[in-house]
């Protein structure tokens, strides 16, 4: 008779259930960013059948090495793991088996498992050996692999259990609070939006600080144009030793995304189908419509100095009666809930993954398969993902052997034209959407979110991704593996926005007799078609050699290899204008005479490197580490395409000296260093070539003005323009403790980057924009601490870390510049985009005080701003707020960032927590939205700052105790 396991998606225990087929399913509500989740996983594995008898019972005592009882430990039968027992406060158990030929298991956490052969035995005892399973942990470095153990750089790892627990949508978010070092910040909570990725700050000012990812040790744009369900282990390098082999693209980092492979003897078919629930976690809450029409005039008001009419806008017998008008009349009394009209509850995804594995000694096969739908919190918004992957492993002959990877990722993405979130929670309710009957309303002048939702166009997109890695690899000797990759590159983009017509019909015209007007925007002539075609290949090859041997007390761990890199990107953009109808949205419906070829583009980039690794231990005690790497980027001219990026790396494991092996309490205690340099080309293309920008412009010819095709030089050539640099020192101990139970990891690095790409001021008479020179240098400083404690209660399995993170980059000499990018600054000697602007000294409550004050105009009033004079033209206070005055604020990056997690596992059933955040950043509060309190005119102020703000109306004692100014237009500085 044969017996099938089934296992549920929340444990890895086996289940026995009756013969033939069952399935079981499980529920689980598991902290997420943004919901819960319900999950169901199907896994069937061929087990075989037997029968069991109990006829006899062994005992024993279980200890460790010291002869101390160990508690918890768990006892199973092999041939049958539901027969167990667990050990005792004193470490006794005892337990029924068969009296035919029978084997024990014991385990515990943080011990090595032991099998013991019964043999007739009634009494058993059994010590158990420390092991250093998290130590012994193999972890994907560049090009191989190293013990965790062996590690001398800067490598934090995220397991696939820990991806999985997360029910992440991409797996960029499955980084976020999970590695020491790693910034995640979301772009937005869009379907299928992405995340921005720092590795320990910033590295550049103008090129691009994002990480270079890789999946399996090949290069891709994109960290989530993998299926999080594909992935078996995440390793983020964060230092020159362990990044340097990646030389050229590694200044910020590197990301290696390993995906799961096959077992040998291992066949199984997974699926698992996964339901989302996301829900917005605070939302912001307005003013009503009394409120908002009494705070109005009381803003007119003020801009009017209190001294007209201050009900100039809204009369108040009207606000006193609203609601009954309203009941009444809605058209001319609106009372609109926007949030209501154009929101949902809730936002839903459904994602289903079925797995396919199976393996022989010859041959490998994992296939996964994806499907995952999103919908936004409004309608007219959907994200559709399919993704499959087939990893191959052919051992062909016995020293000969091939990988052959295949994956592909179709994404589409339908759309509106606009977001309508903002203004769904911030729009006036006094403006109308639609009319009592239903009609289009004119909503505040022509701007209609609701319409514009509904009925404005729609923007839709979709790409084909298509990737793999073919590799022919050879084995002549033990530990010696020659190999050859091949991997090709395949993305095509396309999108398509159509903007309709909207009109629309006063409210006492029914019947439409009028002529109609339009919603901004949407008239007759801003009918258009926009289509894009982006085509994006690269193809990487790859020649490497590995070589990896003991030799008694000294192990050797290398990689060599030569690698070429092409990538070309071509693009197109077409627009058609004036459509006759909104039904049609396609360009052959366009005017001939509208259809234009507004953008068309491409470009090339190119690498060549060679580069090589040697990893020297003695005793697992003494470790030294040489990386360097040669690369030749195509982004510069001949003469200085080459670069050569070398790191250094030490170890020394000082608990395995011999005076430390009684030492208790310690495990194990490693004390690292590295230092190196990397490279950064990624700051644009052709910036040392004499390049012609081609524009229309218009030109007189007689009475007709005609559009001519035109180009000129804007940047002068730059001819020895070559690499950033970033040297990064980094200092670190790993501790274990607690029988492996308690592990403690520690960071200091201090990166500096030099020569690093800026414009150069140039006099504006030359005729030519400012041309891009290397100069300027930044230094980032940090540390990082990660903490985890894992442990075992008999059938109760628990664990907890936790780390935190902290950087800083201070900019060194970048050519007496000031970079400015919105309201930060970027200079020598202070922090990277530094929040800048005025300082404020309170409110001023008092005409008094104003006229005794240094201003910013002549219209300040009380209940305005009060800003500190600073300084002047002698770099003294002058008595007027001006340009000088203004100062730096402080940082705009955040600090003290942390990740965390909790999980608990019984017989089958588990629970995780996962937590991240940011203790400390400075924002930037938009005076917009707070000091004028009417943003766009019709934003209706938030209820955060309703009796919180000076005020005529207030008392003295009332305006003394306010944080925000006055309500108006006037006072924005």
């Amino acid at each position: 008779m044969r017996k099938l396991k089934v296992v549920p998606f929340f444990t890895k225990k086996e289940v026995f259930l009756c013969t033939f087929c069952a399935f079981s399913f499980g529920f689980n509500a598991s902290a997420m960013e943004d919901g819960i989740a319900l999950k169901n996983d199907i896994e069937f594995e061929d087990l075989g059948g037997r029968e069991e008898k109990y006829q006899q019972t062994v005992t024993g005592v279980v200890t460790d090495t010291q002869g101390v009882p160990i508690p918890g430990v768990s006892v199973t039968l092999k041939e049958n793991k539901n027969n167990g027992a667990v050990t005792d406060f004193d470490g006794n158990y005892s337990i029924e088996i068969p009296a035919d030929t029978a084997t024990l298991v014991f385990s515990y956490l943080g011990f090595n498992p032991q099998e013991i052969a019964v043999n007739g035995q009634t009494e058993i005892n059994v010590e158990l050996e420390k092991k250093e399973e998290n130590l012994e942990e193999v972890v994907v470095v560049g090009y191989g692999t190293q013990a965790k153990r062996d590690i001398t750089g800067s490598i934090s790892v995220v397991s696939e259990d820990e991806i999985a627990s997360r029910n992440v949508t991409n797996v960029s978010n499955a980084l976020q609070g999970a590695a020491a070092g790693v910034s995640v910040t979301r772009n937005s909570s869009a379907p299928g939006a992405g995340n921005t990725i720092r590795i320990r700050g910033i590295t550049t000012l103008q090129g691009n600080s994002s990480p270079l990812i890789l999946v399996d040790d090949v290069p891709v744009d994109d960290i989530n144009d993998v299926n999080p369900a594909e992935v078996a282990s995440i390793s983020v390098l964060k230092d020159a030793a362990s990044s340097a082999i990646y030389g050229s693209r590694a200044a910020a980092g590197v990301i290696i995304i390993t995906t799961k492979k096959a077992k040998d003897g291992v066949f199984r078919v997974s699926y698992t189908n996964e339901y989302l629930i996301n829900t917005p976690t605070q939302i912001r809450q307005n003013v009503g419509s009394v409120r908002y029409m009494q705070m109005f005039n009381e803003a007119i008001w003020n801009d009017n100095n209190n001294t007209e009419n201050q009900y100039s806008t809204y009369d108040p017998e009207v606000i006193a009666n609203y609601g009954s008008l309203s009941a009444q009349n809605p058209n001319n009394y609106p009372d609109t809930d926007w949030r209501e009209l154009l929101l949902k509850d809730q936002s839903e995804t459904r994602r289903h993954n079925l797995v396919l594995t199976g393996g022989t000694e010859r041959l490998k096969t994992n296939a996964s398969f994806g499907y995952e739908h999103q919908d936004a919190l409004y309608d007219k918004r959907e994200w559709k993902r399919y993704t499959g992957r087939i990893n191959n492993e052919l051992q062909i002959t016995d020293k000969f052997g091939a990988i052959l990877n295949m994956a592909f990722r179709q994404e589409n993405e339908e759309q509106p034209l606009y977001d309508p979130t903002e203004i769904a929670v911030a729009a006036g309710s006094v403006y109308p959407a639609l009319w009592a009957d239903g009609r289009i309303a004119n909503g505040k002048s022509g701007s209609n979110p609701y319409a514009d939702l509904y009925y404005g166009g729609f923007n839709e997109s979709s790409k084909t991704l298509v990737y793999g890695k073919f590799e022919l690899y050879y084995e002549p000797l033990d530990g010696l593996r020659f190999s050859m990759n091949v991997a090709p590159n395949y993305e095509f983009t396309k999108s398509k926005r159509f903007v309709n017509s909207i009109p629309y019909w006063g409210a006492s015209d029914p019947e439409m007799l009028a002529e109609p007007n339009y919603l901004a925007g949407h008239s007759l002539t801003n009918r258009s078609l926009q289509e894009t075609r982006i085509n994006n290949k690269s193809l990487t090859t790859q020649i490497l050699l590995d070589f990896n041997r003991t030799f008694g007390n000294h192990h050797v761990n290398s990689v060599f290899g030569f690698e070429e890199y092409s990538n070309e990107v071509e693009g197109l953009l077409v627009r058609g204008n004036e459509f006759i109808s909104n039904e049609y949205p396609f360009l052959s419906q366009a005017p001939v005479d509208k259809v234009f070829d507004n953008d068309s583009n491409i470009s090339e980039t190119a690498y060549r490197s060679y580069f090589g690794r040697v990893a020297y231990d003695y005793k697992s005690k003494y470790y030294v580490q040489g990386t360097v790497r040669r690369d030749a980027s195509s982004r510069f001219a001949s003469e200085y395409r080459w670069g050569t990026f070398p790191s250094l790396a030490l170890g020394y494991v000082l608990s395995e000296e011999n005076f430390m092996k009684d030492v208790k309490g310690i495990d194990f205690l490693k004390f690292r260093g590295s230092y190196g340099s990397l490279g950064n080309d990624r700051l644009g293309n052709y910036l040392y070539l004499s390049t012609l920008q081609f524009t229309n412009t218009l030109i007189a010819n007689g009475a007709d003005v005609e559009s001519v095709r035109t180009a000129a030089q804007r940047y002068l050539e730059v001819a020895d323009i070559t690499w950033e640099t970033t040297s990064s020192l980094n200092l670190g101990f790993d501790f274990a403790s607690f029988q492996n139970r308690l592990s403690i990891t520690t960071e200091y690095f201090d990166k500096e980057t030099s020569d690093m790409l800026l414009s150069l001021n140039i006099p504006s008479l030359s005729g030519f924009d400012d041309p891009i020179v290397n100069v300027g240098n930044m230094n980032t400083k940090g540390w990082e601490v990660t903490v985890g404690w894992k442990d075992n209660i008999g059938d109760f399995t628990y664990s907890v870390s936790g780390n935190v993170y902290d950087s800083k980059s201070i900019l060194g000499d970048i050519g007496n510049k000031r970079l400015f990018s919105g309201n930060t600054l970027s200079e020598e000697g202070i922090e990277f985009q530094s929040w800048y602007g005025y300082q404020s000294d309170g409110i001023y409550q008092t005409q008094e005080e104003v006229n005794n004050s240094a201003v910013t105009s002549d219209i300040v009033s009380p209940g305005d701003i009060k800003y500190k004079d600073i300084s002047g033209a002698d770099g003294v206070p002058d008595g007027e707020i001006n340009e000088l005055d203004k100062t730096v604020l402080g940082g705009s990056l955040p600090r003290y960032q942390y990740g965390g997690s909790i999980n608990l596992g019984y017989k089958g059933f588990d629970f995780g927590v996962v937590v991240q955040g940011v203790a400390q950043q400075t924002l930037y509060l938009d005076p917009n939205k707070y000091a004028t309190a009417f943003d766009n005119n019709w934003y209706a102020p938030p209820q955060l700052i309703d009796g919180n703000y000076w005020s005529v109306y207030n008392t003295a004692e009332q305006n003394a105790l306010v944080e925000y100014p006055r309500i108006g237009n006037n006072n924005r500085a």
